[in-house]
This record gives structure tokens, C-alpha cells and sequence, in this order.
């Protein structure tokens, strides 16, 4: 008896299932552009070292990078978004749109500090209802748009007064060498 069929059936099946494998969690995991969400290499701010923020000091826009994410069906709101946080004084972060588990109706904050003050003040640029989750996709402020965003205030703050002393990530557009 030749033994060599089965086996090689069996191994073929064995590659089909692997790949079968592969691509369906290549279609299934969220990716931005060329990069993952969690790659630093795709223009995502990296966290180089924390600076502490005394009771009574600024936290100040220059100082904090914003990812944004557009999760509705504007093209181009993402882009259009960020510069007007940079106008504001924000660093630019990522750019991309949201991952599929990811929803927003106006505006939503995903950070895993919660409604820490770079948030609160991150938050204050929007026009309109603000949700913050406790989520995060990468270092800086992630901000994920929806249809019914509202729209940037020009005329918001681009700082916040702390009330207790904290440790705030400095970003590598904002390290200084």
C-alpha cells in the first residue's frame, strides 16, 4: 500500500486550513493605512518621558498629541479635524480611519487615563455632546468622529489648569533632544 497520497492530502489540507486561518484574521484585524494601529513607525506619537505637572500649572495644546479617527462617512473629516487642532495648538498624531469596533456619534475620547486633565482639555475643543471611554489605541489623545460631528471650536482654550499634581507623557514632536 502507497502511503504517500493520504499524507500529502492530509499536509495540502493542513497548509489550506493555515491559510484559510491567516487571511481571515488579516480581513478581521483593524489596520491603518500601511501600518497597524499600535505601530509608532506610521507617524503615531511615541511616549519618550513623562513631565510632571504641579497643583496650579497648565497643561498646555503643544504638549499633547491627538490621533484622530474618523468613524462615519465624511471622507476626509479626520484630516480636515486634526489641522484644526493643530490650529489650536495640538500636535497632529495619527490620522486613519476608526477600526470596525470602534463607534462615535459626535465625539468620542478613547484614553486609558480616563477623563485625565489632557482629555478634559482635549475634549473642550468640540462643539457639541463629548463621550469619553476608557480605551486606548496608541500614545496621545485618541479622538474618533462621527456623522453627527458638530465641528472644532476656534475659540476654546489650548490650556487647562491642573488641580492636583500629576505625570503627563511628552511625545516625541515634543521631546526635547
Amino acid at each position: 500500500m502507497n502511503w504517500k497520497t493520504p499524507i500529502t492530502l492530509l499536509v495540502l489540507l493542513l497548509l489550506l486550513g493555515g491559510a484559510a486561518y491567516y487571511g481571515w484574521h488579516a480581513v478581521a484585524t483593524p489596520t491603518v493605512s500601511t501600518g497597524t494601529l499600535t505601530s509608532p513607525t506610521q507617524g503615531e506619537p511615541t511616549c519618550l518621558k513623562h513631565k510632571h505637572v504641579t497643583k496650579g500649572q497648565r497643561i498646555v495644546a503643544k504638549d499633547i498629541a491627538v490621533n484622530v479617527y474618523n468613524a462615519g462617512s465624511v471622507p476626509g473629516l479626520a484630516a480636515a479635524t486634526s489641522g484644526r487642532l493643530s490650529d489650536n495648538g495640538f500636535q497632529a498624531g495619527l490620522i486613519a480611519d476608526a477600526p470596525a469596533h470602534v463607534a462615535a456619534k459626535n465625539v468620542t475620547i478613547l484614553s486609558d487615563t480616563g477623563r485625565s486633565p489632557e482629555v478634559r482639555l482635549v475634549a473642550k475643543q468640540f462643539n457639541g455632546p463629548v463621550v469619553v471611554r476608557k480605551k486606548d489605541l496608541g500614545a496621545g489623545v485618541d479622538v474618533v468622529l462621527g456623522d453627527k460631528f458638530q465641528s472644532v471650536d476656534s475659540h476654546a482654550k489650548p490650556y487647562l489648569v491642573v488641580h492636583k499634581t500629576l505625570r503627563t507623557c511628552v511625545t516625541a514632536s515634543t521631546a526635547t533632544p
